[in-house]
Order: C-alpha cells, then sequence, then structure tokens
C-alpha cells in the first residue's frame, strides 16, 4: 500500500509549524484501522525530545524540510502526550481535537456508557466486526523501522 509505505518515511522527519519553525522530530505515524489513512502524528519535543506529543494529520502537508502543520509551534508543544504502545482512547482523542480546536471526525453516533470513537480496539472477548464495521474502531500504530 503506496499510502502506508509513504507515511511511514514520515518517522524521523522534521514537523515544522504554520510558520515554518521546526517544533521537533516525527517519532511514529497513526492509521486509521477502517481506512487505513494516517491520522496522527507524534512530535519529539522537549530539550532531548524525550516527550512525544500528539499532531493531527488534518491540513497537514510535505514540504523540502519535513511535514508543516496548520498549528503553531507554542500550540504543539502544549499538546497532549499519551502512552504510544497501543491505540489512544476515546477520551485521549477527545482531548486532542479539543486542544487543537477541531471537531472529530466521528463514523457514527457515540454511545455514552461505552468506549467508543474510531481509534479503539475491541476488548478481549468482545466480538470483532469482519468488513471494517462499526466494531473495527482502533488505530494501527506504525512503530519506527529500524
Amino acid at each position: 500500500m503506496e499510502d502506508y509505505t509513504g507515511a511511514r518515511r514520515l518517522i524521523g522527519n522534521r514537523l515544522l509549524d504554520r510558520d515554518g519553525t521546526v517544533v521537533g522530530r516525527i517519532g511514529q505515524v497513526f492509521f486509521d484501522d477502517r481506512t487505513r489513512e494516517p491520522t496522527w502524528v507524534t512530535v519529539r519535543t522537549g530539550v532531548f525530545g524525550t516527550g512525544e506529543n500528539f499532531v493531527p494529520l488534518r491540513g497537514a502537508h510535505p514540504v523540502e524540510e519535513g511535514l508543516r502543520v496548520p498549528f503553531d509551534a507554542e500550540t504543539v508543544r502544549a499538546a497532549p502526550s499519551f502512552s504510544v504502545d497501543r491505540h489512544i482512547s476515546v477520551e485521549q482523542e477527545d482531548a486532542v481535537f479539543e486542544h487543537y480546536g477541531l471537531a472529530p471526525e466521528l463514523p457514527g453516533p457515540r454511545e455514552p456508557h461505552r468506549p467508543r470513537g474510531r481509534h479503539r480496539r475491541p476488548e478481549p472477548g468482545e466480538a470483532a466486526h469482519a468488513g471494517g464495521g462499526a466494531g473495527d474502531t482502533g488505530e494501527e500504530q506504525v512503530d519506527q523501522l529500524g
């Protein structure tokens, strides 16, 4: 899948803010399990690049220096940071969308008392829906290539 491979190549490249200022290096790329489209990247920030903040790819575009996003550097540096070894929860997703002032992309109505959102994997023992239906709601993490 060419888009998948191309998005994986983002890892390690610079992330630039809307003005072209380097914010940090891209640490990981997350894909929507349903569409297989890249949805988020993490950017390594801080003095030693130890923090990884989530950045939505909505409005991002490649430039010669790296990947430019439509947000200022301070907004990206202040973005939520979560453990990146698994899918982000709907609550984490909502926090990121709220931080950037974006409306969540909803695949359908949200249910109030159960985990929800496109970026959730089925819990152990939960029936997975074949064919990318409503239960196929996680994000696939792509680790840095060795």
